[in-house]
């Protein structure tokens, strides 16, 4: 079953549209919603809470239509980006509020927030106000409220984006933990792709108020379904290269290649394309077809090193496993996979 289902919905802004937006979350399923700032990520978070309501079509939760329902009573939780906690309440009374709001009795209040507190680890800061509390703290009891609260979904507003790095690590593995123990709907919105390809079991990601593909994040990767998802999808992004399809179908031409880069299915014979390939799938050893390029600056990030280069004016991404040593200026052939290329029409979409 279904626990959350936007139908064709639309609502507008000044300047703005979001949709017609279409998704499907299933009980039990961690949701991402990925996609550039201002696209409209956070209302869909509100058209599901109740926050805002569409212009066009419905929300329906757990095959009910949510259209007279309100905020209450559609038994969802939300964490907002700045958490929200009650600077006058300790973390014990932050998190009991949605509990002690609906007037639940004593028992029930102590069995969630011993229950909260276990899982969470935050027995020892339940006697802090916010003020007192370190990022991941806070991050612990917001968290711990809507957790409380015990309800049908969780929706989370990019609940992790002001913590640092390392601890922004350890609390997506917190979630994706707490998620599955609980058996919990998750929806969960960020402009982070790491963060987002890493927890969600399927992704939907959003360019312009409309939802460009969903998938999980392999397909979403992998096999992006248009050329304005591979642009957002990917760190480093992906190389593109303009051209045409050979007249036999089977290689694409470039005037930026000195040949014929081979195709491993044939293409639309002709046809005027993008030739998109990851920074990863290509190499700077091997066999295959290669391009000759000249590497500008190298980035050496540890596990990986990203080598820029350029090729006539236009720049190359390739990210090499380990530590590589290669001059400014040097002249290398840059590989590619062929079993990894990618190739879009002129209305950007997949071919």
């Amino acid at each position: 079953m279904n626990a959350i289902e936007i139908r064709d919905a639309v609502k507008s802004y000044p300047g703005f549209t979001l949709g017609p937006i279409n998704m499907e979350v299933a009980q039990g399923e961690f949701f991402g919603i990925f996609g550039p700032p201002s696209t409209g990520k956070t209302s869909i978070l509100k058209l599901i809470l109740g926050l805002l309501d569409p212009d066009e079509g419905q929300v329906v939760l757990s095959n009910r239509d949510a259209a007279n329902l309100d905020v209450a009573e559609r038994d969802i939780s939300m964490v907002f980006q700045n958490l929200a906690l009650f600077p006058h309440m300790s973390g014990r009374e932050n998190i009991i509020f949605p509990l002690t709001e609906r007037g639940a009795p004593e028992r029930e209040i102590s069995e969630r927030l011993d229950f909260v507190s276990e899982v969470l680890h935050v027995s020892h800061i339940l006697h802090k106000n916010p003020s007192q509390m370190s990022g991941g703290e806070r991050q612990r009891i917001a968290l711990g409220r809507a957790f409380a609260a015990d309800s049908r979904a969780m929706l989370l507003d990019e609940p992790i984006a002001a913590l640092d790095a390392r601890l922004r690590e350890e609390m997506r593995v917190e979630l994706k933990r707490l998620q599955r123990e609980n058996n919990q709907t998750f929806v969960y919105v960020s402009h982070d792709e790491e963060e987002v390809m890493a927890i969600s079991d399927r992704v939907a990601v959003v360019i312009d108020g409309k939802i460009a593909q969903i998938g999980t994040p392999d397909d979403v990767y992998s096999r992006p379904n248009s050329k304005a998802v591979a642009e957002v999808i990917g760190s480093p992004p992906m190389n593109f290269f303009e051209g045409r399809i050979s007249d036999d179908g089977t290689s694409f031409i470039s005037a930026a290649f000195g040949a014929p880069c081979p195709l491993p299915d044939p293409a639309p014979v002709g046809a005027a394309v993008t030739l998109g390939v990851r920074p990863e799938d290509i190499w700077l050893q091997g066999d295959g077809f290669g391009v000759p390029v000249t590497v500008s600056s190298i980035e050496p990030l540890g596990g990986y090193t990203i080598v820029n280069a350029t090729l006539g004016d236009q720049i190359v991404k390739l990210r090499a496993p380990g530590q590589i040593d290669l001059a400014e200026g040097a002249q290398i052939t840059a590989r590619f996979d062929a079993r990894r290329l990618h190739l879009f029409a002129e209305d950007g979409g997949r071919l």
